[in-house]
């Protein structure tokens, strides 16, 4: 049956990382012509997004060795907003049943269900959740979509939103798009997001970068957060 492992490729390993951020900036010059604002201490927070292991984990239909090698990278930032004092929510995929809450369109759009209460919804491996950190779970793409997450922003004060994860196409593009419906101030680490190959990773980034928010290396962010 035609699937994603038709267009999957590897584009990226951990050690590649960085000459492959150098080169989707470049492809990225003509859509980032804003000036980022600074990246406030006092207001932002980072959104983790399915991070988990079925789109992680080898073998399983939606991972790939791209999502793999950017776990370290999006450690460092977990760390960074830790260290910061600023919040960090993971925001995953999950679902009560698939008869409850998938749907017949997501369903046949998505055939893997991931379901509550399972090892699907836990952290890839590399990465943990700290005690005090909030863990939202999503029915569908987006990370506001149906849930309390825009009301967990604004009681934290958080005005800008730092969103990384997989697919970069799908939940966290669609997480950074509500975002940014919703008045927030995006930034999107282009080394800590991935998809299944380069042309959805760096047309999602393009999309971004144009409309919506600022396509901003993980370590501009952690650099921000550390002065």
């Amino acid at each position: 049956m035609p699937g994603p492992r038709d267009f999957a490729e590897t584009y990226v390993t951990a050690e590649t990382l960085d000459r492959e951020l150098a080169g989707w900036l470049a492809d990225l010059a003509p859509y980032r012509w804003r000036s980022a604002p600074p990246i406030s201490r006092d207001s932002a927070a980072l959104l983790v997004v399915d991070v988990t292991r079925p789109f992680v984990d080898e073998g399983r239909p939606l991972a790939s060795p791209n999502a793999r090698a950017i776990v370290p990278r999006i450690n460092d930032l977990v760390a960074a907003f830790r260290a910061a004092s600023r919040p960090v929510i993971w925001i995953v995929q999950g679902h009560f049943s698939v008869a409850h809450d998938r749907g017949e369109h997501l369903s046949n759009w998505w055939l893997m269900p991931v379901l509550e209460g399972t090892t699907d919804v836990e952290p890839a491996a590399g990465l943990s959740i700290a005690p005090g950190e909030k863990v939202i779970l999503k029915r569908r793409y987006s990370g506001f979509h149906a849930t309390d997450l825009e009301l967990t922003l604004r009681c934290l004060g958080v005005r800008q939103v730092a969103i990384c994860g997989v697919l970069t196409h799908v939940c966290p593009f669609m997480t950074a798009m509500d975002a940014f419906e919703r008045d927030f101030c995006v930034f999107y680490p282009p080394d800590a997001t991935a998809s299944l190959n380069r042309s959805l990773h760096v047309e999602a980034l393009r999309v971004i970068a144009g409309w919506a928010g600022y396509v901003t290396p993980a370590r501009e962010i952690i650099a921000a957060l550390g002065g």
